[in-house]
This record gives C-alpha cells, sequence and structure tokens, in this order.
C-alpha cells in the first residue's frame, strides 16, 4: 500500500497525545489513505502542539484550514502535498516550521530572507590557511582546531553547524575540544548553526565554556489544548559541564543564520563575562522543535516551547543583537574576505 493509513497514524496520536476531537468536528479526514487526510494531520498536528499561536494574533487556524482545503481534496502527488503544507505553514511566518524528508532533507516552510554574514568557499579558505587539513572541504555539524597567528599567540577555532541529530553525542563534543585547553584565546563560530536542533545539546555543550553559573533565558511549553495555553516561565542557568571549562577570552560570532537551539546557546554564553558576541543579530527563532512522523518517512518539526530572554523579552522574530556588530557584504565574500573572522582574530589578539 502506498500510503500508510492515517487513521491508525492519527488514533496513535490521540491516545500518546490526548488530543481534542478537533479531527472530525468540525474536520474530516477524509478517506484514511489519502492525501488529504495527511494535510488534515499536518493542520491538526500544528493546532495540537504548536507553541508560538499567541504571538501570531494576525493569523486565524480555523479559516487557514479552509483556504487550503480545496486544494488539499485535489492533491495528486506527494510533491503537491508537500508543497501546500509548506504554503500552510509558511502562513505563520515561523522558520523553525519545516518538514523533512525521509532522506532527511529539511525544508524552511519561510525564510526571512535576510543577508546571511558568512561564505562556505571564503570560510574554507580561511580554514586552509590557518590550518591546513582536508577535513574543511567539507562542512560537518561541528570542528575544533588549533593555530598559531605570531610566535606568542596559540587561538582556537570551535564551530557548530547543527544542534540537531547531525550533531550527535554531545560527549563527543567534548572530546573534539579538548584541543583547545592550551589556547589563549577562542573563536566559537556559530554563523553556520541554521536548523532548530535539540535544546540539551546546547545546555551541554555550552558547559564546556561556562565559568559562572548565571540564569541564560526563560522558556515556556505549550501546556494545554487550547492554542494560546502556555505555561510558566521556567527558568534556565548556564552551568559548568565536563571535566575543566574554557574560561580565557572568547569571541562569540553570530548572524541572521544563527536560529534554534544555536541561539538558546548564544543566551547562555553572553551571560559569562569571558565571552563577547559579534556579527549580526541571530535569526530570532530559538524555539526548539519536537518531530513528528508523517507517511512515507516524511516529519514535521513544531516548536513545542518558546524561549525569553532574562529580562522576559520574547525572543521570537526580534532575535539576540551582538555586542559588536560587523558590517559584511557580497563584495566581501567576492574578494574572499570574512570580516567576522578578520574582527574576531584581531579581538583575540589585543
Amino acid at each position: 500500500m502506498k500510503y500508510v493509513s492515517l487513521a491508525i497514524s492519527i488514533g496513535i496520536t490521540l491516545m500518546t497525545f490526548g488530543i481534542s476531537g478537533c479531527l472530525t468536528d468540525p474536520y474530516s479526514v477524509g478517506e484514511p489513505d489519502s492525501l488529504f487526510s495527511e494535510y488534515v494531520l499536518v493542520w491538526d498536528l500544528m493546532d495540537s502542539h504548536y507553541a508560538c499561536f499567541f504571538a501570531k494574533e494576525n493569523v486565524n487556524w480555523d479559516e487557514l484550514y479552509q483556504k487550503y482545503r480545496g486544494a488539499a481534496n485535489n492533491l495528486r502527488s506527494r510533491d503537491e502535498l508537500v508543497d501546500l503544507c509548506l504554503q500552510l505553514l509558511g502562513e505563520l511566518s515561523d522558520q523553525n516550521l519545516a518538514l523533512r524528508n525521509s532522506a532527511g532533507a529539511r525544508m524552511e516552510s519561510w525564510n526571512q530572507g535576510h543577508f546571511v554574514n558568512w561564505d562556505l568557499n571564503v570560510w574554507q579558505d580561511y580554514m586552509l590557511e590557518w590550518s591546513p587539513s582536508s577535513y574543511v572541504e567539507e562542512l560537518k555539524p561541528s570542528g575544533a582546531r588549533v593555530f598559531f597567528p605570531t610566535s606568542t599567540d596559540t587561538v582556537g577555532y570551535v564551530y557548530i553547524s547543527d544542534m540537531g541529530k547531525g550533531f550527535g553525542d554531545w560527549r563527543a563534543f567534548y572530546d573534539t575540544t579538548e584541543v583547545i585547553n592550551c589556547c589563549s584565546g577562542l573563536i566559537l563560530d556559530l554563523r553556520m548553526c541554521g536548523c532548530s536542533g535539540y535544546e540539551m545539546n546546547a545546555f551541554y555543550t555550552c558547559g564546556r565554556f561556562v565559568d559562572e553559573r548565571l540564569l541564560g533565558f526563560y522558556r515556556a511549553f505549550r501546556a494545554g489544548s487550547g492554542r494560546n495555553d502556555m505555561g510558566e516561565m521556567l527558568p534556565v542557568w548556564a552551568c559548568r559541564n565536563g571535566a575543566w571549562q574554557f574560561t580565557k577570552p572568547i569571541v562569540l560570532l553570530t548572524g541572521r543564520y544563527t536560529q534554534g537551539a544555536a541561539e538558546q546557546m548564544v543566551l547562555l554564553l553572553k551571560t559569562q563575562q569571558h565571552v563577547t558576541v559579534i556579527g549580526d543579530t541571530t535569526a530570532g527563532f530559538a524555539n526548539t522543535a519536537v518531530s513528528f512522523n508523517l507517511t512515507e518517512g516524511w516529519t514535521i518539526e513544531i516548536p513545542s516551547l518558546v524561549t525569553y530572554s532574562p529580562d522576559s523579552t520574547l525572543i521570537l522574530n526580534s532575535g539576540i543583537a551582538p555586542e559588536i556588530y560587523v558590517p559584511v557584504s557580497e563584495a566581501d565574500f567576492a574578494a574572499g574576505i570574512d570580516p567576522v573572522l578578520d574582527a574576531a582574530l584581531e579581538m583575540i589578539l589585543q
């Protein structure tokens, strides 16, 4: 059978998560193996779990169901279904809302379209110049290296490009970063970390760089069947973790591509006196997501919590501004220059 029975899938979802009866009243799932039924499943998973409805006052989720219902009744292929669901999710203007296919490829429903302050080819050239190694030919979930810009300075460079499933075991990150222990300063690059990711990875990973336990941010979860039913704001603290901590000067690089768990990591680390954040404002989607199964190996990623700064400011859409803004242009990249990396190195060597 081409499509797994969504009647079974929906039944399991209802038993597991206690969803109200909105699937059949007023909405019908149609035939259990139809493309329309999966459209309804996407709508209902959002209706039951999305944590940001309270911040989307201009969006009427019931009206959106009706808006796309006609097209959903006439779907002829999975490609059409995917396009329609991305249009539906895109109405919420949330970069963390995404679909993943069976191969794990992520499709954002919406992107704010800001200029991204890093370029892969330029980054690779810098890495080869700083510390020749074949592994920089490909961007991995994370990496760490040491280079020697002067006869007296030893600088560490750590980047993270994925804080989700690709990141793997955060304990392996501790092993990877053993090499920076002897460095006089560190550049920590989160500009390339553009997926939602897992909060746990942010919390434990930042422990390598924390000197003092301080309040990093607040989070609030969707707490009920009502779309605006939110729980209380819960504090999350920046804490030490691992056998040792790097507490020498750290320059933390951020940009418009930095989002999800990476933004939570920025909030945790910017509490530390030895950390300086430079670059550009983050994406403004510091709300890690939960994955729900659809059919044929597809999944949907839905933020189940919202993040607030220590002063109770909602991060959604506004992002986290750097302490030092570093302008970057396409002309810089065309010339093989990364102004943010150059500024970070200059700060470390002061």
